[in-house]
């Protein structure tokens, strides 16, 4: 084999040289097209053993958009490992780059989930071994859109669904009183019917009626809730009268279902006079009143509150059916009731819990609950305290005094308990039939104050 000659040599020489420079010059025009395409590219060289998992991984090439995107030069980057940079990334990511080292099959995919909240539409492939080259694409907003969009979906979904089941509700929560009137009162025009009967259709077209307007009722203040047409107009009132009232009433109900019904009031008549809307506050006890009587078949029902603090923590206390912790969040919306068989046996348009709640935002206030299913449930609703006592020269208890002063005596009760104080006092003026005034004290410290400011007969 003949030597090449010198110029041979030099030929091959130059030749190889314009060769290098021609690569050069590609693989420089190579990364320019790189660097303007928008979408991120980095070649990464994975750290292996064999063919075990992937530790980390070298940065061999990055585009500018990719260094755009972390806040990173590429002299910060290339020749590199990834975790010499950054903080541990989503397990996946390792385990795609595993799949195309393993397999040489190029990947393309979005990934579903990220801890930092960006999204990425991703192609990678192998290049060489463990060599992988990795184009991918912010598509975040498309993707919390088209998330979006199917959230709005499924909610129009739910509540077209809870609109038809109102819908298919409230003509049963009308229909069914409704029958009730418009039957019984048809019954009533039999010119030989019994007395006894008589009384008792009248009693059915009654309760059909309240059944009826407490219907209507709920539909007004939710109608008037949702267009923000109401408003919290507070003024002075007594607490402990409010809810003396609340029990006087719902007593009645109580009776009737043989379900024994306490009070609970923690305060004195005159620290009880506090400054909220009345009315309002009185829909909501009375609508968790209603709930309770409705769900309680077997124990009792107790209501009260406590002062907490510079607040006042109302509560409605039943031995029902309860409610299971899945639930307890979403009763408080509108139409909503804890269960399918509950809707069906005991009726109700799912109204009262939410109007409850949004009254109770009016008054400054929360409502919760605690419950267990099977075990019963407790309702509390927090408002602030604000007391005007000292504005009241009189509790309603002193100013019956002065006005039966001509009575023969006066009777003052000690007592904590409203129902032992309202049966002293059921006793003593309709079965004993005494004429005399009762005063009644929530406890030793009230007794001696009322007896002190008495003035002398």
């Amino acid at each position: 084999m003949n030597k090449p000659s010198y110029k041979e040599l030099e030929r091959q020489i130059k030749a190889q040289e314009e060769t290098i420079k021609h690569l050069n010059k590609d693989h420089k025009q190579i990364h320019q097209f790189l660097d303007t395409i928008p979408k991120n590219v980095k070649i990464i060289e994975l750290i292996r053993e064999g063919k075990e998992d992937i530790e980390d991984y070298y940065y061999r090439y990055v585009n500018k958009a990719f260094t755009k995107l972390v806040g990173k030069t590429k002299s910060q980057l290339i020749g590199k490992r990834f975790k010499e940079i950054f903080e541990p990334i989503d397990s996946y990511w390792f385990e795609i780059y595993n799949k195309i080292a393993n397999t040489g099959k190029s990947v393309n995919f979005q990934n579903t989930y990220s801890s930092n909240g960006r999204y990425f539409e991703v192609f990678s492939w192998i290049v060489q071994k463990n060599m992988i080259a990795v184009v991918f694409a912010d598509v975040t907003e498309q993707k919390l859109k088209d998330l979006k969009i199917l959230k709005d979906k499924e909610n129009a979904e739910k509540n077209e669904k809870i609109k038809n089941d109102f819908i298919s509700n409230l003509s049963h929560e009308i229909r069914t009183p409704m029958n009730g009137i418009l039957g019984f009162t048809k019954f009533l025009n039999d010119p030989n019917l019994a007395e006894v009967k008589r009384k008792h259709y009248i009693s059915i077209i009654q309760n059909s009626g309240h059944q009826l307007l407490r219907t209507i009722d709920d539909l007004i203040e939710i109608s008037k809730i949702t267009s923000k047409r109401v408003a919290a107009i507070k003024k002075e009132v007594c607490l402990n009268n409010l809810l003396l009232e609340l029990f006087t009433i719902f007593n009645l109900k109580a009776k009737e279902n043989n379900t024994p019904l306490y009070l609970r009031k923690g305060l004195s008549d005159k620290e009880s006079f506090i400054l909220t809307d009345p009315a309002k506050l009185n829909n909501i006890i009375s609508n968790l009143l209603e709930n309770a009587l409705k769900f309680t078949t077997e124990g009792s029902i107790e209501f009260g509150y406590t002062k907490t603090d510079e607040n006042l923590e109302l509560y409605v206390k039943d031995t029902g059916v309860g409610i299971k912790l899945s639930r307890q969040k979403s009763i408080f919306d509108r139409f909503t009731q804890e269960e399918k068989e509950i809707k069906n046996h005991f009726g109700g348009l799912g109204l009262g819990l939410s109007i409850a709640k949004e009254n109770t935002k009016l008054l400054g206030g929360k409502i919760t609950v605690e419950s267990k299913k099977g075990k019963g449930a407790t309702f509390f609703v927090t408002i602030p305290y604000t007391p005007t006592q000292y504005k009241v020269a009189k509790t309603t208890l002193e100013q019956n005094i002065s006005e039966n002063s001509n009575h023969n005596c006066k009777i003052l009760i000690a007592e904590d308990e409203e129902i032992n104080y309202l049966y002293l006092e059921i006793l003593l003026k309709d079965k004993i039939n005494l004429d005399c005034t009762i005063i009644h004290a929530k406890d030793g410290d009230e007794a001696v104050s009322i007896c002190n400011n008495q003035p002398d007969d």
